[in-house]
């Protein structure tokens, strides 16, 4: 879950992420608990943003607001790569893409 405690150990590198919550999500072609994908310059600074008041994206606030995020995270030099990558693979498996994502893959 994201806490002040979980954002100190993230590193201030670049890299993508994950945000889930605890309930799965009816997909198009199956449940899954992931909300969004993303990457970052700063993995601690842009994660932290999701555990503040600063939040722009309307569908991703409305999971804040009802259910606690958790976050997977790797560093990468290649995030935007790797993001685009992850993305189109989950749009293939699933048949769309992560609630909370609306433009990639």
């Amino acid at each position: 879950m994201i806490t002040k405690k979980i954002i100190k150990k993230i590193p201030d590198e670049s890299g993508i992420y994950e945000l889930s919550i605890s309930e799965k999500i009816n997909y198009k072609n199956y449940k899954n608990k992931v909300v969004y994908i993303g990457s970052s310059k700063n993995l601690r600074k842009r994660i932290s943003y999701y555990a503040g008041n600063k939040v722009s994206n309307k569908c991703l606030i409305k999971f804040i607001s009802k259910y606690d995020i958790y976050v997977k995270f790797y560093p990468t030099a290649n995030y935007k790569y790797i993001e685009k990558e992850l993305l189109k693979n989950f749009k293939i498996v699933y048949g769309e893409l992560p609630k909370a994502n609306s433009i990639g893959g």
